[in-house]
């Protein structure tokens, strides 16, 4: 199956949840995930946002690949947003890949089991930006607001929201507030043409909304306890992982010295994180907008297993989901092995 009919089976699986009717078509799942002993490749996915910088310093440090046991080589591929890595895991064109809690709970669900969360990556870094006349919910009736994408992490969010504000929304765009995904970029560009009333983005867009005069209605982080949400996990094929222990072990070590670096260095890390953007993207962050970015985001390996249990509960909620329960979806053994090697607190799961 093609790259471009897979998408459109995961959309219509997605559009099919919201509406009650069905899950995820198991049928767009390959039906062999690679999980061949000796791999020599470990195919990657991630997205080119700053709530992904491990992932990007991971790659363009060379971290990953210089973890991996000798004669397995990275290969990486940056994607708009987590359900597009989906798609492409579903369709056997990944081991791996970093992705939102609500992808990674769909590649779950969706797969009866068959992809794990092996680590966190990223807490906090998103926010609900607005124009200057939007000062409370009932202002964003009969208006247009954006997410980055149909069921990713940041549409569940701003969709619970609105829900808890008393305002309806739909998978098809009409309701009490239209919600219209579309990519990141896109979505600065609309809101500079005051096309949408407001965005619910990751780091570094909540910047650059902000820059294009926009103001925060609602920063997530203040939705959850501690201020303490995952924004970025990394998901492994469960077939991979088990015929490739020492593999996703290499990246689990290449993850934790990317963000022990990016930590102990922030302000080389931030050219470091401009550099990788435009790498993947072709566009360049000013340093204020980066900066002021950087400071919203926690790199943690920890997945923060609590926050994506209520994630669950609320794309269950919305539909997006067949299931609430997380059963089985955590596998921190390799990385709590590291972590106790370097006599570091291990993490704990929900599971």
């Amino acid at each position: 199956m093609s790259l471009n009919r897979l998408r459109a089976s995961i959309a219509a699986g997605l559009a099919a949840t919201a509406l009650g009717l069905a899950a995820v078509p198991v049928g767009a799942v390959s039906a062999n995930p690679r999980g061949a002993n000796a791999a020599t490749t470990l195919r990657l996915g991630y997205l080119p946002n700053l709530t992904h910088a491990t992932d990007l310093i991971g790659i363009a440090g060379n971290y990953f690949q210089n973890a991996l046991p000798q004669g397995v080589t990275l290969s990486t591929t940056a994607f708009n947003a987590g359900p597009d890595v989906v798609t492409a895991l579903f369709g056997g064109q990944l081991d791996a890949g970093y992705v939102g809690p609500s992808p990674a709970l769909t590649a779950f669900t969706a797969s009866k089991g068959a992809y794990q969360i092996v680590a966190g990556a990223a807490s906090g870094g998103a926010a609900f930006v607005v124009q200057p006349e939007i000062v409370k919910a009932a202002d964003l009736k009969g208006k247009t607001v954006a997410s980055p994408q149909l069921g990713n992490t940041q549409d569940v969010s701003l969709r619970v929201w609105l829900k808890s504000k008393g305002l309806r929304t739909t998978t098809v765009g009409t309701g009490d507030v239209t919600i219209s995904p579309q990519s990141n970029s896109n979505i600065v560009t609309a809101f500079q043409a005051k096309a949408i009333a407001g965005a619910w983005v990751p780091e570094p867009y909540v910047q650059q909304l902000l820059s294009s005069g926009g103001h925060v209605l609602v920063n997530e982080e203040a939705l959850w306890p501690k201020h303490e949400f995952a924004t970025t996990v990394l998901v492994v094929s469960k077939a991979y992982l088990k015929a490739n222990p020492a593999i996703i072990t290499g990246l689990l070590k290449g993850e934790i010295a990317a963000i022990n670096h990016l930590n102990a260095n922030k302000p080389n890390a931030e050219a470091e994180i401009t550099a990788a953007i435009k790498n993947a993207t072709g566009k360049t962050i000013p340093p204020s907008i980066l900066h002021r970015a950087l400071a919203n985001v926690t790199l943690t390996y920890d997945p923060i297993a609590s926050s994506i249990t209520t994630d669950a509960k609320n794309a269950s909620a919305l539909k997006f989901l067949s299931s609430k329960s997380v059963k089985g979806l955590f596998d921190v053994t390799l990385l709590n092995k590291i972590l106790k090697a370097a006599k570091l607190k291990p993490v704990a799961t929900s599971s």
